[in-house]
């Protein structure tokens, strides 16, 4: 009996051993983890710039907007980046992206792309985003957002972009995009997508949009809706010219001054 329990506790010591190795494990994962995720969004980023060259793009009326070096803001609907990414990266915009741990991420790959990156956010200290805004304009900086807000509701113009484009005084280009085929991710709340290779799609800046210095409550609800139904014309004349039909009033398009794809001329 006392054999036993001496064997017993003789090998109780040899199991501290058995804990060392999954702590050692910890920390490899976590060291590795650190390590992909520092990584990947360059890698995405570089197979975005792939998988855009095998879709047949029409850029038109970019050919409107202002000589590099001067500032301008653009506006889009949330849904629309990752059609858009891989296209106005070349112009220089600048984005704005979170302090977060998945802002720091996405940073990284828009750098990649060619975008400038300032630091804030539309929600939390929503003045600091748009003062970090305010600033790449005045340093003649062009920017880019997607003026339905980081959470919604889908489609509907939050003040943000208006202030900024009355704060500066810059005209704001509202931007839309037709796609014949792509994947849309269908739990997500602005159902994002991405373009799907061999399909066409169709991005369109239309006439830009100026707003006076001042404004009450009532006009900046009304320059909001202003904005919205731009987006929405601007994605219907993408659309007419994906389906052949380009014969809408409008201004003259001219050519993108980056070649993609098949142009059009009107």
């Amino acid at each position: 009996m006392n054999r036993l329990r001496l064997s017993r506790t003789a090998t109780s010591p040899e199991r501290a051993p058995e804990t060392a190795g999954p702590r050692f494990f910890i920390m490899d994962r976590s060291f590795y983890s650190q390590w992909f995720d520092n990584r990947w969004p360059v890698w995405a980023a570089g197979i975005m710039k792939l998988a855009s060259g095998l879709i047949r793009t029409e850029l038109v009326g970019m050919g409107d907007m202002p000589a590099p070096g001067a500032p301008y803001a653009v506006a889009h609907w949330h849904g629309d980046e990752l059609a858009l990414m891989p296209h106005f990266g070349g112009l220089g915009l600048t984005i704005l992206v979170s302090h977060s741990r998945d802002g720091e991420i996405m940073a990284r790959g828009a750098r990649v792309l060619g975008y400038r990156v300032t630091r804030g956010s539309s929600t939390r200290g929503a003045v600091g985003g748009l003062l970090a805004l305010i600033r790449a304009l005045r340093r003649d900086h062009p920017v880019v957002l997607a003026v339905d807000g980081p959470q919604g509701p889908r489609g509907v113009c939050k003040p943000g972009i208006v202030m900024l484009a009355q704060k500066t005084g810059v005209p704001l280009f509202p931007v839309g995009v037709s796609v014949t085929r792509r994947y849309v991710f269908e739990k997500s709340w602005n159902r994002a997508y991405i373009p799907l290779p061999f399909s066409r799609q169709v991005i369109l800046v239309d006439k830009p949009l100026l707003f006076p210095r001042k404004a009450d409550p009532e006009e900046m609800d009304r320059y909001c809706r202003q904005v919205e139904e731009s987006i929405r014309s601007a994605q219907k004349k993408a659309h007419m010219i994906l389906s052949g039909h380009d014969s809408f009033s409008g201004s003259k398009f001219r050519m993108a001054p980056r070649k993609v794809g098949r142009f059009l001329r009107k």
